[in-house]
């Protein structure tokens, strides 16, 4: 290996390592095949220009991933080293989750993707994904296109071979009979009828109590009220759950576009990404629900999770389909 071939390794090692660049995008910067990087990357942990260790720390998120699952009653976790600010370990969930959900996804699948700033930096994350379709859970929420289902998909679809099936409509109607007749519409229709066939589902999770959710600003003082009366805690897909994780069957429930708690019943992997002391009443809730069977999240938040009563029982029982 000559002293060019060398560099150009390290700068590609440097940028995919250091600066959280996918393959395909430094194939683009570098103007070769993707293929290509993939095995210069390769070569560059051959040559000892790339070395990687696992220290403790790796190992105890390891065993506390475990034991949270265990606490959890989840099926799998996944925690992750908690990043220094908000927006790092919103970075750090979204690159795990697109590892994680690569590895899942096998050609045919029919897998959905709810909304929100995490979910869109997991959609800008995922490398290639095989032939299967991407399907939108929920209509889109206020007017902040950058954070919409919608811009989630685009992005998984602007670097594979997918078939992507869009919702555009709000979350939530502002009436029950425009959520009647927009659930009517053809093009919805077939998108939501994606639904009884999940073989995964991604979300994320947002508060109710304390508010930490874009939903808070676009709902009704009389939908607050009603969710206040009726003990919401964390909402999910527009799904509002109580702490002991039973549904909260509000009046808004009626104008709800969005995957259904009885399809995500009957998914085989549903997973959440969510992390921060501020929503470990909301994660806790959503696993006592039984909605989840995985979740990813931070070391940070894990400790707190595993400080609450063990999960025993489910409030809502899974019965996923052959």
């Amino acid at each position: 290996m000559n002293d060019d071939q060398r560099l150009l390794i390290a700068s590609i090692a440097r940028r995919y390592y250091f600066d959280d660049m996918t393959k395909s995008e430094l194939a683009k910067a570098f103007g070769i095949s993707r293929f290509k990087i993939a095995r210069l990357l390769e070569q560059a942990r051959e040559e000892g220009i790339v070395t990687i260790e696992i220290n403790e720390g790796d190992a105890y998120r390891s065993t506390q991933a475990a034991d949270l699952a265990g606490h959890l009653k989840l099926q799998e976790c996944i925690v992750i080293r908690s990043g220094d600010t908000d927006e790092e370990n919103r970075r750090l969930l979204a690159r795990a989750a697109a590892a994680h959900i690569t590895s899942q996804v096998h050609e045919g699948d029919v897998v959905g993707f709810s909304w929100g700033r995490t979910l869109v930096a997991i959609g800008a994350s995922l490398e290639a994904l095989p032939s299967s379709t991407i399907v939108q859970l929920t209509g889109t929420v206020g007017n902040d296109f950058a954070q919409s289902p919608v811009e989630v998909i685009r992005r998984i679809a602007g670097r594979s071979r997918v078939e992507t099936m869009a919702i555009f409509c709000p979350l939530f109607a502002s009436t029950r009979a425009t959520a009647e007749s927009l659930r009517g519409d053809p093009a919805i229709q077939r998108a939501m009828a994606c639904y009884a066939d999940l073989t995964l589902a991604v979300l994320s999770i947002g508060s109710w109590d304390p508010p930490i959710t874009q939903l808070d600003a676009i709902l009704s003082r009389e939908d607050h009220e009603e969710l206040a009366r009726e003990g919401a805690k964390a909402e999910m897909a527009g799904i509002f759950l109580r702490a002991d994780g039973s549904l909260v069957d509000a009046a808004l429930t009626m104008r709800r576009i969005s995957v259904s708690p009885s399809e995500l019943l009957s998914t085989p992997r549903v997973l959440a990404v969510a992390g921060s002391a501020e929503k470990v009443g909301a994660i806790a809730a959503v696993a006592r629900s039984g909605l989840v069977t995985s979740l990813i999240t931070d070391d940070k938040t894990a400790a707190l999770l595993q400080q609450l009563p063990p999960i025993e029982t489910h409030a809502l029982e899974r019965r996923v389909r052959n």
